[in-house]
């Protein structure tokens, strides 16, 4: 397999400059490098850029890649030959929901040579959550990350370095915090550890999760089926209580006090209500639970499930 890794972070964080300094390390260590670059207008100015690092670079013009670009970026992904030895890069622009692109990149039956994600938030020192009304945007995208770089710190005093290292952690205690040289030798490592290694298993995080050998890949996604019916106040207070792990939580859901209906559900960290819409699925509809998370237990998740029978 090839070690898949998104690179976000918001804009002006610093992306493409971390990039500069990773990939002559990678290329050091013998790791080759793709990367696909997505923005929205200047994404073949920063291919040339990259691109004189020696490393493979495709860019993408136009919308994100957690929706408007997300086809092209993944008939890109389905292309890349097999290269062991290799690490496929997607730097997403800065307005990027990571949460639903780590979705379609754990799920996709499609990208079974790539190993989970793993994802590198670069994050602006002197400017996080300074961003008015684009705070909750800078803070979701830190939340689904397995490693971060804090960018821009040589001219912050001790006392501002150490309270945006505390807030970047209180958003995510399970993230670690890297830079280029170490977060090269952890890829380098990873390419190493499955450089033969066979497709990985479709179902993604239930395999991952369940046994754990080798590299873990900590973040992940995963389909459970719900009861045919359950009861209303109960299945609210399951999503509502759902552990930290699990980032985002969606499906479909019947209540058994509205059988006849099925409703779309949806939990986003931060709202204090879970959203509920009348749906008109196809007729092989079933009630269903997508969860995406970091370090999600499986059991865990089907025991409470299980709870609401």
């Amino acid at each position: 397999m090839i070690p898949l890794v998104l690179m976000a972070g918001f804009l002006g964080a610093g992306k493409t400059r971390f990039l500069t300094t990773l990939i002559p390390q990678l290329l050091e260590r013998g790791v080759r490098v793709r990367i696909v670059l997505n923005d929205f207008e200047n994404a073949t100015i920063d291919a040339a850029r990259l691109g004189a690092l020696e490393a493979l670079v495709t860019p993408l013009n136009g919308e994100c890649v957690c929706c408007g670009s997300l086809r092209e970026l993944l008939d890109t992904l389905q292309a890349v030959p097999h290269d062991p030895g290799s690490v496929m890069l997607i730097e997403a622009n800065g307005a990027t929901e990571t949460d639903e692109l780590l979705g379609y990149l754990t799920t996709d039956t499609t990208l079974t040579h790539f190993t989970l994600p793993l994802q590198l938030t670069v994050i602006d020192a002197a400017r996080w959550q300074k961003r008015w009304w684009n705070n909750g945007l800078e803070a979701a995208q830190t939340t689904t990350a397995t490693h971060v770089h804090l960018n821009w710190t040589d001219k912050l005093s001790t006392t501002r370095r150490d309270a945006v290292h505390a807030g970047v952690a209180a958003v995510n205690a399970r993230a670690a915090f890297t830079t280029p040289q170490e977060f090269a030798a952890t890829l380098q490592s990873l390419a190493e550890s499955v450089r033969e290694t066979a497709r990985r298993d479709p179902q993604g995080v239930a395999t991952a999760h369940r046994h754990r050998q080798g590299h873990t890949h900590p973040f992940g996604s995963v389909a459970l089926p719900l009861p045919r019916l359950v009861e209303r106040a109960r299945f609210l207070a399951f999503v509502q209580a759902l552990p930290a792990a699990v980032v985002r939580a969606k499906g479909l859901v019947r209540f058994a006090d509205q059988p006849a209906d099925m409703f779309v559900w949806n939990r986003v960290p931060g709202r204090k209500k879970v959203q509920l819409d009348e749906s008109s699925p196809h007729a092989d509809a079933e009630a269903t639970a997508l969860f995406i998370g970091v370090g999600m237990s499986l059991d865990d998740l089907e025991s409470r499930i299980a709870a609401l029978t």
